[in-house]
């Protein structure tokens, strides 16, 4: 008679739950930065500062349960997007519009970001700020600095609903209604031709057979335009 193999069904259910609590744990730490980086087109990252108690306690979290519990090392990792996209800065700060990127290590525990030669950081107040040449996270330092939702203080002055930054990725194929920017110059693939240049807004209408994409672009009058999947990584989707 064949010898009956021990059951595995509690110790797979053992790991099925230890897998959930990781989850739940990687999903709080997300929810920690989703409150920070809100991707609604009325919102921006200036929700931003979780409550010192909460970040406190999700810190804790990290540090402790995660090695204890032998969680994944890639759960542990808070959900901070690599790629930021502003906009609605005035005119003499043009050049800071567009496309930020993390710029290595974090300030008061949120990633930092840098697009030439300034830097966005959460401050010492929980609110975003916008510094030039250097990583300052003093209160009321930066041209730029963040009120609360939707109203900003730019060199003094106050903008209420103007200024966004949204999370932003590489352009992936995602169907009509997608919005997207271009991230660095190129030619539209058709007749046209039209040089799309950064920072350029436009809305997927489609994606055909073929994987490419047509786009109506801020602009161009209405006037569909074609990008091919090899030029995807121009655009980034908002």
């Amino acid at each position: 008679m064949m010898a009956r193999v021990p059951s595995s069904r509690n110790g797979t259910h053992g790991q099925n739950a230890m897998t959930l609590f990781c989850l739940a744990l990687a999903a709080a730490q997300f929810v920690r930065w989703t409150t920070t980086f809100a991707v609604a087109p009325s919102s921006e990252l200036g929700a931003a500062a979780a409550s010192p108690r909460r970040g406190a306690l999700m810190a804790t979290l990290s540090t402790t349960l995660w090695p204890v519990l032998g969680c994944a090392p890639a759960l542990a990792a808070e959900a901070a997007p690599s790629i930021l996209f502003l906009s609605g800065l005035p005119e003499v700060h043009a050049n800071a519009n567009g496309v930020w990127r993390v710029a290595g290590g974090k300030i008061n525990e949120r990633a930092a970001y840098t697009n030439q030669d300034k830097y966005l950081v959460v401050n010492d107040c929980g609110k975003l700020q916008i510094n030039d040449r250097n990583i300052n996270s003093g209160c009321d330092a930066g041209f730029a600095r963040q009120l609360e939702k939707g109203k900003w203080v730019v060199d003094g002055q106050e903008l209420d609903g103007q200024i966004k930054v949204k999370p932003a990725k590489v352009f992936g194929g995602s169907g009509k209604g997608t919005a997207v920017v271009v991230q660095s110059e190129f030619v539209s693939d058709d007749d046209l031709t039209l040089k799309l240049v950064r920072g350029q807004m436009g809305t997927i209408q489609g994606i055909d057979e073929d994987g490419d994409a047509s786009v109506i672009f801020e602009g161009t009058g209405g006037a569909l335009n074609f990008v091919v999947k090899e030029n995807f990584g121009n655009l980034l989707q908002l």
